[in-house]
């Protein structure tokens, strides 16, 4: 085992106060120190993506101290410019116990809640005396307000997401098999630069529309079916999302009302995102339209999710969540109906709250009803 100093100036890059500012609330709790370890929270903080497998790697953060990464030796390369402290081990060398030392005299440690188990528990037999506690709300508060460099990330992840999605529509067709457009769709991704999906896409004809998380596969479009394709990619580690519903051939009455339905129900989501309002009274908004043309019992999930490194992450926009929206939060707008054994429909957004409103990010793809 051995240790590295790599402290550099500051480059201009947001993760020196990233880190300041989960030291500031560090002492708004009762913990002293967090052990930050899953790839996204450890790229939020570093701008390097490192996938250990069953190797531990792990940032403890402290009230009273400098941050200090413990990281396996192959990772040297990667990790030896971020300008912090760093411990490096190898393999059969006891990494836990450098850990355990990089806490200092911590009396209670949050813990990243995405971290396995089994790195908590050989942390543990070294400090058998620390109080652990889970830090996945505090590491949550703090990547749930975005900062301008995220911000920027999302809307250029966001612009391919408008792209792939506006090309992919005009390939919907009767005949196809759901699997045959996926490919379709994938090679789209992977035609502006995308290799890794925020997802897996759902691609949906007919009845299948109404399984909101339906896996594409043989089933054919079918002329009068609605086909809810819901799809997303990375760049730079940033997700996208985004779903539209579009018809094959004339729609029904009722397929139209159930999409004029929704089309509505989704306005009134991003309407309600205003300084003073909660995510709660935003699900209340969607819902309530839906509730109010009278399929209320065919809307099963919450309204949306926040997005950013993680497809889901904080902000929850859900019945219940009364934390008030800021500026800067980014989360999905996203009612659907699902009607079993005919169809379903979703229409989606991803938004930035503002000072006085909010952006969507998808804005450029068309939310009336395509019939193709």
């Amino acid at each position: 085992m051995e240790t590295a100093i790599t402290r550099r100036p500051n480059d201009g890059t947001p993760y020196g106060a990233r880190l300041r500012k989960l030291r500031e609330m560090l002492e708004r709790t009762e913990a002293d120190a967090v052990v930050v370890a899953s790839s996204a929270n450890l790229y939020y903080f570093t701008g390097v993506w490192i996938d250990p497998h069953e190797r531990l790697v792990a940032l403890a953060v402290r009230r009273d101290g400098d941050p200090v990464l413990v990281s396996p030796d192959l990772h040297r390369g990667e990790l030896g410019g971020v300008g912090l402290d760093a411990l490096y081990w190898r393999d059969g060398d006891d990494a836990a116990s450098l850990l355990a030392g990089a806490l200092g005299a911590a009396g209670t440690v949050a813990v990243d809640e995405a971290w396995p188990s089994g790195h908590l528990l050989g942390l543990m037999r070294h400090r058998p005396n620390v109080r652990w506690t889970g830090g996945g709300g505090l590491l949550g508060a703090l990547r749930r307000v975005k900062d301008r460099f995220e911000l920027d990330l999302l809307r250029e992840s966001a612009g391919a997401a408008n792209r792939v999605m506006t090309s992919f529509l005009r390939r919907v067709r009767a005949g196809a098999r759901e699997a045959e457009l996926l490919d379709e769709l994938i090679a789209l991704w992977r035609a502006e630069g995308v290799r890794e999906l925020s997802f897996d896409p759902t691609v949906a004809a007919g009845a299948n529309g109404a399984n909101p998380h339906h896996a594409p596969g043989d089933a054919v479009v079918r002329d009068g079916d609605f086909v809810v394709v819901d799809t997303g990619g990375k760049l730079r580690h940033y997700c996208s999302d985004m779903t539209r519903t579009v018809a094959v051939g004339e729609p029904s009455a009722e397929q139209r009302d159930v999409y004029a339905l929704v089309k509505a129900a989704q306005r009134a989501g991003m309407q309600a995102v205003r300084p003073g309002a909660t995510l709660g009274d935003v699900d209340r908004a969607v819902r309530g339209v839906i509730e109010a043309g009278g399929y209320g019992a065919y809307f099963t999930h919450r309204t949306g999710h926040g997005l950013g490194i993680d497809i889901h992450e904080e902000p929850a926009v859900q019945a219940g969540n009364e934390l008030p929206i800021e500026p800067g939060m980014v989360f999905s707008i996203e009612p659907g109906v699902y009607l079993p054994g005919k169809f379903g429909v979703r229409i989606e957004d991803i938004v930035i709250a503002t000072e006085d409103g909010c952006e969507s990010l998808n804005a450029d793809v068309t939310k009336e009803l395509l019939v193709l």
